[in-house]
């Protein structure tokens, strides 16, 4: 049997036996989430998807996975969106900015272990994702490779071949945005110019999605450059200016407009803090044509004002024309939501914009003769002077993300230099820790150093800005820093869990769920019943690990919320407790409030069960009634009508009533009633499970 998924403009069907690999290698992935290294509970998927992927590639060489948001390709066949085991894998990979990954035959246990545990990394909560990663830090095995985002076509290609990629991000990014435009012609796209790209776009505007597509890579690339300086993110942002400036207004405004209205503002707030100020500009009127809403033409004039100012002025009038008009275009955005623009907040707006424009002015010669904040530093320390102004130099130069070349200047610096332990001192404030670390004005060398110099001190600072962070990158940098702090770290963050609010619970059980020794007497199970889903969610692999493992599961399938419930059917993979079959069928499967493939899964999840609870719940959910004639009436084939039809099929065949059943579903008129039965002996095991 096969199973039908729907690729966009085209019906296909994937074999079974790949569409039930995908399960398999989702359950692996989450399953190395969940659990340590080494727990007992990981090796059986290793082997089911080793033997599994030994069958397919008997009739194939390769079998390579391309990677969309939500689906996930094989040989051109996208699986469906929908599905929420395939759909949280693709958006895992995707995550990771992996456009593909291939597995060849020969492919070892070891090796699926090594991928399982670097795919199980996430990316939110401290995880560099794998195809942002240096050439020679990207994991490399003899028969699985992964290939980074704008690999050209990977998914479709039988063989696995993929062309070569530039090895910095900037140019990965740029590839994937010229190799969705310029897609079938077949062109490379690494040295496409942002013009080609335009007429490109142009000559085939109007098929949405195509256009999706390029509005997807549209949007990542500002959140990546955020934060970002030197010649790569420089060289980035002018390729994307140039193709954002040669676009016609209402392409543009058909890439901006995809998706909802916060997705839009987050892409407009991206793009106000990390492309060209002309770019910002242009995106933002396309985003209020993509609305049918108008910019007044005071704004424009006053926005086209700034950012000519920004691009053309001296040194000091291009820095303070660039910072007004991303303050000022940020507060609109804040104040104006693009389905009901507010007249009032629009008129501040331009009343403070107004009032902005004199403040350019062309430094003095004063400023002109101050010698930079680093030089000031290294004179402080080589005549052993501080004072006022090397106070404020040491201030700018942490502001300017300094911090690390201060470090190593002062520790060149003999032990009785006070210059260098006044900056020392000020440097490794636990204040001025967390304001640095908080707003990005440190770079990962400059945190090391730090670290270095500040050891278990570092903690609690660094668990302040965690717990208060709401920036994703700040957060993930966090926790690789903690990471490394030994047990103090667990029994501080522990400590903040009670009376804290719910951001700050999740974030502590996040990181606890990273530290490989967790504090003694920890218990997460009172956070199980958190009145906020985020909270229970990151507290559920924590009591999984520590705590009454049924009694959890119950917790998890008797949750409101549908995440919850979906972990909680992972972990249903091999057999069902008996204690927690009862929740499973009272709470899951008879549950009309949940959503139809929730239930779906928990009915597959029965077939792992040989109790009369289970058997006696498929006969009530497949069965009707009886016909005039007394024969048993199938119910309607609903998502969990066909999956109990084949957990019948697969492991209670010989009972009576399924019988009549099933030799009423062998007569339907309907083929996916009939598919459903119709499975050999090989896949009933894999149906039910091994007993």
């Amino acid at each position: 049997m096969t199973e039908t998924i729907t690729a966009p403009g085209r019906t296909a069907t994937l074999s079974r036996e790949l569409s039930e690999f995908l399960v398999e290698f989702s359950i692996g992935v989450h399953r190395y989430v969940m659990y340590p290294p080494g727990h007992p509970s990981l090796a059986p998927v290793v082997e089911s998807i080793v033997a599994r992927l030994g069958d397919i590639l008997q009739e194939r060489r390769t079998l390579s996975i391309g990677v969309a948001q939500r689906q996930l390709i094989i040989e051109g066949v996208a699986t469906d969106q929908g599905h929420p085991v395939l759909s949280d894998l693709a958006l895992r990979l995707h995550d990771h900015q992996l456009g593909a990954h291939s597995l060849d035959l020969g492919v070892t246990a070891t090796e699926i272990t090594a991928l399982l545990g670097a795919l199980s990394q996430e990316t939110e909560r401290g995880g560099t994702p794998l195809g942002l990663l240096p050439p020679h830090e990207m994991p490399r095995w003899d028969f699985v490779r992964l290939h980074r985002v704008g690999y050209d076509r990977l998914a479709l290609q039988a063989d696995g071949s993929a062309a070569p990629i530039r090895e910095n991000w900037a140019d990965a990014l740029w590839l994937g945005l010229a190799q969705a435009t310029l897609g079938g012609e077949g062109k490379e796209g690494a040295d496409a110019e942002g013009g080609q790209l335009a007429d490109t776009l142009a000559s085939r505007g109007g098929q949405a999605n195509y256009e999706r597509a390029i509005a997807d890579y549209l949007r990542r690339i500002p959140r990546e450059l955020k934060g970002r300086e030197g010649a790569e993110s420089e060289r980035l942002r002018q390729k994307v200016a140039d193709f954002i400036g040669k676009l016609d207004d209402r392409t543009l405004a058909r890439l901006v407009g995809f998706g909802d209205a916060n997705q839009r503002r987050d892409f407009l707030l991206d793009a106000n803090q990390s492309l060209a100020v002309d770019s910002v500009v242009r995106v933002l009127k396309a985003a209020a044509a993509a609305e049918q809403q108008n910019i007044s033409h005071s704004m424009t004039r006053m926005l086209n004002k700034l950012a000519m100012h920004a691009e053309q002025g001296g040194g000091a009038q291009r820095s303070q024309a660039d910072t007004a008009l991303r303050e000022n275009v940020e507060s609109l955005i804040e104040g104006w939501s693009l389905s009901d623009p507010n007249p009032d907040a629009y008129t501040n707006v331009l009343d403070a914009m107004s009032r902005a424009a004199p403040l350019f002015h062309t430094p003095d010669a004063a400023e002109e003769g101050i010698t930079g904040a680093q030089r000031l530093v290294e004179m402080a320390v080589e005549v052993d002077a501080y004072g006022p102004i090397v106070a404020k130099a040491v201030t700018d130069l942490m502001e300017e993300g300094g911090t690390g070349r201060m470090l190593e200047l002062v520790r060149g610096a003999g032990p009785d230099n006070a210059a260098a332990r006044r900056i020392r001192a000020t440097v490794t404030a636990p204040k001025q820790f967390r304001h640095i670390l908080a707003e990005g004005k440190v770079d990962d060398e400059g945190l090391g150093r730090l670290l270095e110099e500040m050891g278990t001190e570092a903690v609690d600072p660094l668990l302040d800005v965690l717990a208060e962070s709401q920036d994703r990158s700040v957060r993930r940098r966090v926790f690789d820093a903690l990471l490394g702090l030994g047990p103090r770290v667990g029994e501080q963050a522990e400590a903040r869990l009670a009376g804290s609010p719910w951001f700050v619970q999740r974030n502590m059980l996040a990181l606890l769920q990273r530290l490989s020794q967790l504090p003694p007497g920890f218990d997460p199970q009172p956070y199980l019943g958190h009145d906020d889903a985020r909270v229970r969610r990151e507290a559920f692999p924590l009591a999984l690990r520590l705590g009454n493992r049924d009694r959890v599961l119950v917790a998890a399938l008797s949750d409101p919320d549908e995440r919850m419930v979906r972990m909680g059917l992972a972990e249903l993979q091999d057999r069902i407790p008996d204690p927690v079959l009862p929740t499973l069928v009272n709470r899951v499967v008879r549950a009309q409030d949940r959503p139809s493939e929730v239930r779906a899964a928990a009915v597959k999840a029965l077939g792992r069960s040989r109790s009369s609870l289970a058997y006696n719940t498929l006969i009530e959910l497949t069965s009707a009634g009886k016909t005039i004639l007394g024969k048993p009436r199938l119910a309607p084939p609903t998502r969990e009508v066909l999956g109990a039809l084949r957990v019948l099929a697969a492991v209670w065949a010989e009972r009576d009533e399924a019988k009549e059943i099933l030799g009423q579903a062998a007569k339907s008129k309907d083929p996916d009633v009939r598919g459903a039965i119709h499975i050999t002996a090989s896949s009933q095991a894999a149906e039910a499970g091994h007993e």
